[in-house]
């Protein structure tokens, strides 16, 4: 608003003819508009001022990571695959859901059925997205049933994930719905949500989908940092040189 302001007074005042500040205006409307301007004046060095310190606040995305945990969270592939990606996830995300139709599938049909990759899925729901968190408790419920997958998968191929929703999802994967129902009441996964939120943000990680390619360890994985989802060709790319 502060700018708005500053440019339609500038405008204005270029728009006043000379004669019209020599002649049509009175001492006193002299004097408001001399105020004015240097109000003006002053707001225009507190905006480049502010503008400045606002530039200089940002810190550049990382490009590694070093020692994300893997132990205690879903893991699809062979336990000794070579290479290990993790994948900060919010089921509410559009991105990640591209990433799921677009990518990985490929990534699942080329690396990880063939034993070179193990994905590593981690929770990162953003908190504006306010079925992510319900979403995340129901895929660990699932889990429990040895169903995590399948209720991961369900969940980016709908288009809706409230209660019913998920509900919905239980039964057509062949859940035990009185368990479920009982895991997704008490929260029972809020700790290890909690805790995988806080490592992400340690390791830099601001949004989602975000990912972590390595080397596979018995637990911690250091490696490229990936923010954002890509096409299948970038995955594949760096994974083949890691590979090599």
């Amino acid at each position: 608003m502060n700018t708005i302001r500053i440019l339609s007074v500038s405008f204005f005042l270029l728009l006043l003819p000379t004669t019209l500040l020599a002649e049509g205006i009175t001492q006193e409307q002299g004097k408001a508009i001399l105020e004015e301007l240097k109000a003006i004046k002053k707001e225009l060095r507190e905006i480049r001022k502010n503008g400045l310190a606002s530039k200089a606040k940002p810190k550049g995305r990382p490009t590694t990571a070093q020692n994300v945990a893997t132990l205690g969270s879903p893991i699809l592939g062979d336990l000794k695959a070579p290479l290990t990606l993790i994948e900060f996830t919010d089921y509410e995300c559009p991105f990640c859901k591209r990433f799921y139709k677009n990518a990985m599938q490929k990534l699942k049909k080329e690396y990880i059925d063939t034993g070179k990759l193990r994905l590593v899925v981690r929770d990162f729901p953003l908190p504006f997205h306010k079925n992510a968190r319900p979403a995340a408790n129901a895929a660990h419920c699932a889990g429990e049933q040895d169903k995590f997958w399948p209720m991961h998968d369900a969940l980016y191929e709908g288009n809706k994930m409230n209660a019913e929703d998920i509900k919905n999802h239980a039964t057509k994967i062949g859940l035990k719905l009185s368990p479920f129902q009982s895991c997704l009441d008490s929260k029972r996964y809020k700790k290890h949500i909690d805790n995988d939120i806080k490592e992400a943000q340690i390791a830099g990680i601001r949004g989602t989908p975000a990912f972590i390619l390595g080397k596979t360890t018995d637990n911690l994985v250091s490696g490229e940092f990936i923010s954002g989802t890509r096409d299948f060709n970038f995955y594949k790319s760096r994974i083949d040189k890691l590979l090599e």
